[in-house]
């Protein structure tokens, strides 16, 4: 099978392109040129065709795409730094061209890769989330607010003929790399670097990498055309999470907990002192108000409907934490 992939040199993407080359999958990705050499040294070893393009370019990628059986569309902005040209062109207008040339070219099946955030949240009373559930408006952030609006120009091909299927994602934590996914959190949870918990009883679901990479390697081989699948995992408060945590890696939790009401309040006060001084906000304003959402989802349909068993947070988190603490011992010894 030929596949046309998106965001290959991204977490998520490169571990797709590892399991659809070990699968015997042709993978051609799409590739910036400004792409990390050592992620293109990856791509290629593991014999992937990298096609240079631009997701603003909708010509540029032409010429990957041509002849491709599913194209994966995993490509996005996350970083909140962003402007919002930025994060507007990479999520809306991105989507918009993969989606509509695919659709030009008579691309049999496409595949976004989308992501919880499209949600907003899920219900203020904790309970889960699920396909058939309403967003949770105001969407509290602007990568929210994109990856809903990219997702609606999809599902517009998708009316048009695109034979289309959506994964959304939760957290995605787990090996290789200390700083991608949610993997700088954990870190620093079990360096016991964080000050302090915000929203402390706030739901949130983790899915490991490598358990996400096999749903959508079982979307691609079984899903009916126009199916969504949360692929989400399990669901922990943050307080759960940080105690879980420092009691793997053997530290103490964070001492401090506060409400998102107090810790905006404290941002605003602090904020102009910290400026003044060159430092940042311990997390973005923008971010702030998504702490103070639960971010809980059902995955009961993927894992009905596609036989697909993720790994408890337990399990994920030993694995994961085990992989931090040899990557930060390895940074000790050669350093």
């Amino acid at each position: 099978m030929r596949l046309y992939l998106t965001g290959a040199t991204g977490y998520i993407g490169k571990a797709l392109c590892l399991r659809l080359r070990a699968e015997g999958h042709e993978v051609r990705a799409l590739v910036r040129a400004t792409s990390p050499e050592g992620s293109l040294q990856l791509l290629r070893e593991i014999g992937v065709a990298t096609f240079v393009g631009d997701l603003r370019d909708r010509y540029s990628l032409r010429e990957g795409m041509s002849g491709a059986d599913w194209v994966i569309h995993a490509a996005a902005e996350l970083d909140l730094a962003a402007a919002d040209e930025t994060m507007s062109a990479a999520n809306v207008e991105g989507s918009e061209n993969v989606a509509s040339l695919a659709r030009k070219l008579g691309v049999p099946r496409f595949l976004s890769i989308s992501s919880m955030a499209a949600w907003g949240g899920s219900p203020a009373d904790g309970t889960p989330a699920t396909e058939e559930s309403a967003p949770q408006l105001p969407l509290p952030t602007r990568y929210c607010t994109t990856k809903a609006a990219g997702e609606a120009r999809v599902q517009h091909w998708a009316q048009q003929g695109l034979q289309v299927n959506t994964v959304f994602p939760s957290l995605v934590y787990g090996p290789p790399g200390k700083k991608q996914g949610a993997n700088t959190l954990l870190r620093a949870l079990m360096l016991g670097r964080f000050p302090a918990l915000i929203g402390p009883d706030k739901k949130t679901s983790w899915i490991f990498l490598d358990d996400l990479v096999d749903g959508i390697l079982r979307v691609i081989e079984s899903a009916p055309p126009g199916r969504g699948y949360l692929m989400t995992g399990e669901a922990w408060t943050v307080r759960e999470l940080a105690h879980r945590v420092a009691a793997l890696g053997g530290t103490k939790p964070p001492r401090r907990e506060f409400s998102v009401g107090t810790a905006r309040l404290l941002f605003r006060l602090f904020g102009p002192l910290l400026k003044l001084a060159g430092k940042p906000l311990p997390i973005p304003l923008e971010q702030l108000e998504s702490l103070d959402r639960h971010w809980n989802f059902s995955d009961h349909r993927a894992r009905t409907e596609l036989a697909w068993q993720p790994r408890g947070l337990e399990e994920g988190l030993a694995v994961t934490l085990d992989y931090l603490r040899k990557q930060e011992a390895a940074r000790t010894t050669a350093g």
